[in-house]
């Protein structure tokens, strides 16, 4: 049976990693969005630096 101590501690413990996962969650969120618009700004630029490659390269 476990003591109140570490029923305590598996609380904290689990509070914690609540915690962790709201803040990897929030993160995650982020680093889409940022990744999205990377994809959008880029995207017309491929063709022409293709062209620029093919042309100096």
């Amino acid at each position: 049976m476990m003591s109140n101590k570490d029923q305590e501690k598996i609380e904290i413990l689990e509070a914690k990693i609540d915690k962790l996962q709201k803040s990897v969650t929030r993160l995650e969120k982020k680093l889409s969005s940022h990744i999205e618009f990377i994809d959008r700004v880029y995207e017309p630029l491929r063709s022409p630096i293709s062209k620029i490659k093919n042309f100096f390269g």
